[in-house]
């Protein structure tokens, strides 16, 4: 292990994400209730998510109950989604995983998404003080212009690790965006399969396959290891 220096992604990667999502959903259920009268919204919501969509949730739910979403409306529930302050926790191995590795190096953290959000999963967590360098992609410039794939966030990252001629690994869990860039800087990479996770099935992008599948970040060490 001491020839590399890990660096991770969040999102089921560290945490189930669904977590996140189904404390926003039961946040944005409180607000219906109270201001439309609508009650069992999180349940609806959670059905449409394990469904498969993402991007329309609120606009898909309001107008199943409603017969159309104002816009209004739908900007109102998912404001009320993004404030929830959620319970949030480590999956097990990824716990196991940040304590075994801090003794050998300093680790690295790049996570996709708006800075407001990712920074509250963050804190949520508990987990900046395990990082030496953090990168949430939404932070590096406006809109989505440096979310991955762009390289933006792992050059910021790798600037912030020591430099002590160890190989860089990136460890995500979604081959449609996560490896792109750290497999053409010629860092290890290494995606981690989670049944049932949101990106659970996801489609490899091109240049976008990982160097080794585990299944457990417990076997993170023995791939360091090869």
């Amino acid at each position: 292990m001491k020839r590399f220096t890990v660096v991770f992604d969040l999102d089921d990667t560290l945490y189930p994400e669904r977590q996140w999502a189904l404390s926003g959903f039961r946040a944005a259920e409180r607000w219906a209730m109270a201001e439309l009268g609508l009650d069992g919204l999180a349940a609806d919501m959670t059905r449409l998510l394990d469904q498969g969509h993402r991007g329309r949730i609120f606009d898909m739910v309001l107008a199943e109950r409603l017969g159309q979403a104002e816009p209004q409306t739908v900007k109102a529930l998912v404001a009320a989604y993004r404030a929830n302050e959620p319970e949030l926790t480590l999956f097990d191995d990824a716990r196991w995983a940040l304590d075994h590795l801090a003794p050998h190096m300093a680790l690295g953290l790049v996570t996709d998404g708006e800075e407001e959000l990712q920074a509250k999963k963050i804190a949520a967590l508990r987990i900046a003080p395990r990082f030496r360098s953090l990168v949430i992609t939404g932070a590096l410039g406006p809109g989505r212009e440096f979310w991955k794939p762009h390289p933006k966030s792992f050059e910021t990252v790798a600037a912030g690790l020591p430099q002590d001629g160890r190989r860089l690994v990136y460890v995500g869990d979604n081959p449609s965006k996560d490896f792109v860039s750290p497999n053409a800087m010629g860092w290890l990479t290494v995606q981690i399969v989670r049944p049932g996770g949101i990106h659970d099935g996801a489609a490899t992008a091109e240049g976008g396959a990982p160097r080794h599948v585990i299944d457990s970040l417990r076997e993170l060490p023995g791939v360091l290891e090869d």
